[in-house]
């Protein structure tokens, strides 16, 4: 493992750990489908039929939220083995559904970012051993690891930075080539290489009535405040987009789980913000009040998983979605 910017004698705040790709060198894919509308019908009525039988997900979580537009959005975020993923696509009655045309008369936006992640640009953490997000199909997980809780440790953890420059050399905000057809309505993008993606997520269902009474009053609150900070102003942050949402379960009925779902030109951006922002660092003294105060009882989960995507097998496509939808305000 990396350790290009860990401090000497450093010791990590709290114990972490991470996924454990041992017995598996294949890349996964993650795919968050999703759709603007009041309620998840159209979106569901497909995916109840798409994530069943051969190549399924290994695993999916439903979400929604409210975005910048105030247009409320509800995704589901599945987990595939990439050879699965192909597979499945490859069955015609799955992606035809997303190609027939119908889907851009239906008085809704639907989106579907596909994302593939290699092991060497895959990071992952986890603040207990229990697993979260694509960790949750990992081998195991391992750790303490120390490579946590100081500036630059989420890149080293991954293993590609330690040869290669995990920098974008592309200026997002000269315009993303995209592929607009039906009078703009389907708009098809490919990231730039680089571009990093995070998922960070919170669970305080196993709190007791204190810590999670701390949590939602002191902790949450800040949280969300940085999230918005992320998500309104990508010229200052490089972050293109943010979505902070409620993890929903089957039924779409509430839990006690939230994640944050963001893309930047690329991992110093998400860096920088982390290392001498207010908003973090505001975030940051909270959950360290937190840590302190309740010790080795906490019960309150964190857990990220990052990538920075490779030059290929990522694809975005947006179906009558508004212009601050993911990456399209930048095509």
């Amino acid at each position: 493992m990396p350790r290009n910017n860990m401090p000497e004698d450093w010791q990590p705040p709290a114990p972490a750990w991470q996924a454990d790709w041992k017995n598996s060198s294949e890349p996964i894919v993650v795919g968050y489908f999703g759709i603007q509308a009041d309620v998840p019908d159209n979106l569901e009525n497909w995916a109840n039929k798409a994530f069943y039988g051969d190549f399924k997900p290994k695993k999916v979580d439903k979400a929604s939220f409210v975005d910048k537009n105030k247009v409320k959005n509800f995704i589901y975020a599945c987990y595939w083995l990439q050879s699965d993923y192909q597979r499945w696509w490859e069955v015609s009655k799955y992606n035809e559904w997303w190609a027939d045309d119908k889907r851009l008369n239906e008085r809704v936006g639907y989106w579907r970012e596909i994302i593939t992640m290699p092991h060497e640009r895959l990071e992952t953490l986890n603040s207990s051993m229990q697993p979260h997000g694509v960790s949750e199909i990992a081998d195991n997980l391992t750790g303490p690891i120390e490579e946590h809780g100081y500036p630059g440790g989420m890149r080293d953890r991954i293993e590609l930075s330690d040869s290669k420059s995990l920098r974008n050399q592309h200026d997002t905000f000269s315009k993303i080539p995209a592929i607009r057809t039906c009078n703009g309505k389907r708009v098809l993008v490919t990231p730039p290489e680089n571009t990093c993606v995070i998922r960070s997520g919170q669970n305080w269902t196993d709190c007791d009535k204190e810590q999670g009474s701390f949590y939602l009053s002191k902790v949450h609150p800040v949280l969300i405040k940085g999230m918005e900070y992320l998500r309104d102003n990508p010229e200052q942050t490089y972050c293109y987009s943010m979505r902070f949402a409620d993890t929903k379960t089957d039924d779409w009925k509430d839990t006690c789980q939230s994640f944050g779902l963001g893309y930047a030109k690329d991992v110093y951006a998400f860096e920088e913000w982390a290392k001498s922002h207010a908003t973090h660092l505001a975030i940051l003294d909270r959950f360290m009040e937190m840590v302190v105060g309740f010790g080795e009882d906490l019960q309150l989960k964190l857990w990220h998983e990052v990538v920075v995507l490779p030059n290929s097998g990522c694809e975005f496509e947006y179906l009558s979605c508004h212009q601050e939808t993911g990456l399209l305000n930048y095509t």
